[in-house]
């Protein structure tokens, strides 16, 4: 009889979610550099030994939570392949592409901006942290190839723009930096959305009118 160890790995991932959300309650209330692994540790009810055995390290444990942050949840789904995806992937013609990009954008900096707010107030101070700023970064550069990527192959880039400078114009619209810089001067996440849009169909896309289905006669 086959070994069911499905409880084993419930209770893991219940012991994990518990980890993750006391280290991003700690992130935000005392910072990184005053989060503890022990402190974690302690308000997860684990040891700090099942903290560095599963994560590694305190940068490795920010990561974990920045993940889930990002992701929403736990699930091992890739991003591209997430259902907030879905518009994106499936828009067909630039200026609903440019809206879904936009729409994902100002959805992905509202779970993330609080966290990141914290850690980027850190830069320069922590030599961790700045390996985790350039890992997140080439992800957001991988991300941002991939779309790219997907909108030249369907002819949708503007004549003057390269594929290498509009995924680096992607790249800088959807930093963490830009969106914290606008909703300090008192935007709401829904206008740095629609910044993005409109930035996205003036350098990025070539646009055109949505097309909407016609119904027979």
């Amino acid at each position: 009889m086959a070994y069911d160890n499905s409880a084993r790995a419930s209770r893991a991932r219940e012991t994990r979610a518990r980890v993750l959300a006391a280290a991003r309650q700690s992130f935000l209330g005392v910072g990184y550099a005053a989060t503890t692994i022990r402190e974690v540790a302690a308000a997860a009810d684990v040891s700090p030994e099942t903290i560095y055995k599963s994560f590694g390290s305190k940068a490795g444990l920010l990561k974990d939570v920045y993940d889930v942050t990002l992701a929403g949840d736990q699930d091992p789904v890739a991003m591209a392949q997430r259902e907030e995806f879905g518009a994106l992937r499936s828009a067909g013609d630039p200026t609903t592409a440019a809206h879904a990009y936009g729409v994902l954008a100002g959805s992905l900096a509202a779970r993330t901006g609080p966290l990141l707010g914290v850690v980027m107030g850190r830069r320069g101070a922590d030599a961790e942290l700045e390996t985790f700023v350039a890992t997140i970064d080439g992800e957001r550069l991988t991300g941002a190839s991939f779309t790219v990527g997907a909108w030249a192959a369907r002819g949708w880039l503007r004549p003057e723009q390269t594929v290498e400078r509009a995924r680096d114009v992607l790249w800088t619209m959807s930093s963490p930096s830009v969106s914290a810089l606008l909703v300090e001067r008192g935007w709401a996440l829904a206008d740095y959305g629609s910044w993005v849009t409109a930035c996205v169909l003036a350098t990025v896309l070539t646009p055109t009118t949505p097309t909407t289905p016609t119904t027979p006669t």
